[in-house]
């Protein structure tokens, strides 16, 4: 270290300690010298400011993208919406707290019931052919893109997709579809992440980290919570109680620059206010509370059951191309809006509706069921948005209709039906995203109160306690943190990454298939005859269409007299997961995992629906057990 002293003239007598100033002088700036230098060294032990300082800086700047982001996107969604839906329409739903509001309230004109139709049509027309035309990964909500580019794909993001994604859900939210924001504003953050850390040369982990900060940053910021946005990026990666810990200091960084610079351009404005304060009325309200979180468990698992069953086995069999279909899905929604134009858009005005008590009971009613078939058909048909707004809007409808046959049934002695809004927002969004933690404190953000903290907790904890990790509206969670490559290595050494499927699986084994029209009868004498344990179903091209396991006609041999009725496509699995010889064997263990089966197909890379074989899990564990001993016998040598 250098040390700066006073200019001097110096003599021979200033080199005595203690004689002359100069000496003195330059005794105190050693001393002072050694004190930094130990202060420094002092701090470092204490402080880890050369490994997370730059992270702390660059989520920093990623919030002030996500921010930015989030207020363009916001303005840009806003206006499309209010020529869509207002200028064209007539349609000027309710405002929430924190919208702009016409001060007008105006369903669609009944002569303009053709632009309900055509409206949210063209915008999946135009939705559909910017999407697959320019991103395909950009279809859907955007949340899962995001847990995909952590998991799997090292927080990479294509440059391209948060612009395709941000004009694809403007068009798609702003004509009418039904779906929310935090997928583009996620994605938004999540790319300026995955790109950041790109350009500056940063390890998988810490680009990684960026991404999660830059979805923290644009959730918190478009939805005016904060805390809620950082715990959604750590807590959605799982559908299990497991969170990204290590994550959670970025997310919180970037969540609060993004808040902070949206507010700076909006003001500060919570989403939703209460008309009344709405207070937890102790240990005699948890009951009621109770049988609410079975009940958001039940309709949750429709929720999940709808969106999924209508992609997989409606969107993706019509012969059609896949840009016609987000098309398709706003025609649909058309014609549900026809009856119930409430259901278009996210909805929020609706939302402050029910928690003002305007809404009757027998609408909110209809409204849970219709939300539920209006966000499949614009997200599941491959339209753009996000999952979270709809999820809110169910959950708040059939809280708001529970509370009021409470009150009907038993008045006087219930909680205001208002309560039973604010908490199945955040209960029913706990359960079908996995996320408890993430949903009371993310309602009471967007509220203003904490005062529900109790019944909310009760709620979400139960509801994704009764609610398998199967039902989640996040297909691309994993169930813990081993199940995630990102932490692969973190618990195995991964020995299976240099050996194939076609090392491992005998293709000399015979291979039983079953014709997907073999009556049940031929079924179980053909499956009495083999010695397998997993049966693919093919057409009558010999093309996989299913399979099925031992475990899987259990159930038809219960049955008595069912005879010829059921045929083997009726056992069958439609979703089936499969691997290429090409393959190694790291991907076979996960998906053997994260599946819990015992056996996959081995499909033709040329033709993945024509199955040449069969790979059984212990025979992946086999040559595992094989390659460790390879391993300590090179070591030993």
């Amino acid at each position: 270290m250098m040390l700066w002293c006073p200019p001097r003239r110096w003599s021979s007598s200033s080199c005595g300690i203690g004689t002359g100033w100069p000496a003195q002088s330059a005794l105190k700036c050693l001393s002072i010298g050694v004190l930094v230098r130990n202060l420094v060294n002092k701090l470092k032990l204490v402080f880890d400011l050369e490994g997370s300082g730059r992270l702390l800086l660059f989520s920093a700047l990623v919030g002030v993208v996500a921010g930015l982001g989030a207020a363009v996107f916001y303005v840009g969604l806003n206006y499309f919406r209010d020529f869509a839906l207002g200028d064209l329409l007539g349609y000027y739903p309710p405002a929430a707290a924190s919208e702009p509001s016409t001060g007008v309230t105006q369903l669609p004109p009944l002569d303009r019931w053709w632009l309900v139709l055509l409206v949210p049509t063209v915008g999946g027309l135009l939705c559909g052919w910017l999407v697959y035309t320019f991103a395909p990964e950009a279809e859907g909500h955007g949340t899962d893109g995001m847990i995909r580019a952590f998991h799997r794909a090292k927080g990479v993001i294509r440059s391209r997709v948060p612009l395709i994604k941000t004009i694809a859900s403007t068009l798609t939210i702003g004509t009418g579809g039904s779906a929310g924001r935090e997928g583009p504003i996620a994605q938004i953050g999540a790319g300026f992440g995955s790109f950041l850390g790109t350009w500056l040369k940063l390890s998988d982990w810490e680009r990684r980290m960026l991404v999660l900060a830059g979805a923290a940053g644009g959730v918190g910021a478009i939805f005016q919570a904060p805390l809620g946005g950082a715990l959604f990026s750590v807590e959605v990666l799982y559908a299990s109680t497991a969170v990204e810990f290590s994550a959670i200091i970025p997310c919180v960084v970037s969540s609060v620059v993004a808040y902070s610079i949206f507010n700076l351009i909006f003001g500060v404005d919570v989403p939703f206010h209460a008309s009344q304060e709405i207070v937890f009325g102790g240990i005699g309200d948890l009951p009621l509370y109770m049988v609410f979180a079975v009940i958001c468990a039940l309709v949750g698992f429709v929720y999940v059951w709808c969106f999924y069953n209508i992609r997989n086995r409606v969107f993706r069999h019509l012969r059609i191309p896949n840009l016609l279909k987000p098309a398709l899905g706003g025609l649909l929604l058309g014609l549900l809006a026809l009856e119930l134009p409430q259901v278009m858009a996210g909805g929020y005005g609706w939302i402050q509706q029910a928690l003002d008590g305007k809404l009757s009971l027998e609408l909110m009613a209809m409204l849970v069921v219709a939300k539920i078939l209006a966000t499949s058909f614009t997200i599941s048909s491959g339209g753009s948005g996000g999952v979270f707004a709809p999820s809110l809007f169910i959950g708040a409808m059939l809280g708001g209709a529970y509370g009021l046959l409470c009150n009907k049934l038993f008045p006087g002695l219930v909680p205001e039906p208002q309560a039973f809004v604010l908490v199945g927002m955040g209960g029913f969004f706990a359960g079908v995203a996995k996320v408890p933690l993430t949903a009371l404190i993310m309602v009471s953000e967007m509220s203003g109160s904490y005062t529900l903290l109790v019944p909310l907790m009760v709620v979400s904890m139960i509801n994704v306690a009764i609610l398998s990790q199967r039902w989640t509206l996040y297909e691309e969670q994993v169930s813990s943190l081993i199940d995630s490559p990102a932490h692969l290595g973190d618990f195995v050494v991964d020995v299976l990454a240099g050996i194939q499927v076609s090392e491992v699986y005998q293709s000399s084994r015979p291979l039983t298939t079953v014709r997907e029209e073999m009556p049940l009868p031929n079924v179980l004498q053909l499956v009495a005859q083999s010695n397998d344990s997993y049966f693919p179903v093919v057409d009558s091209e010999n093309e996989l269409v299913g399979i099925f396991s031992l475990h899987d006609i259990r159930s038809a041999l219960i049955g008595n007299g069912a005879g010829s009725l059921i045929v083997a496509a009726d056992l069958a699995s439609s979703a089936v997961t499969t691997v290429t010889p090409e393959d190694n064997l790291h991907t076979a263990l996960r998906l053997f995992t994260q599946k819990q089966i015992a056996e996959l197909p081995v499909v033709n890379p040329e033709n993945p629906r024509r199955v040449i074989g069969m790979l059984r899990r212990d025979e992946v564990i086999a040559a595992y057990d094989h390659q460790l001993k390879a391993h300590k016998l090179r070591q030993g040598s």
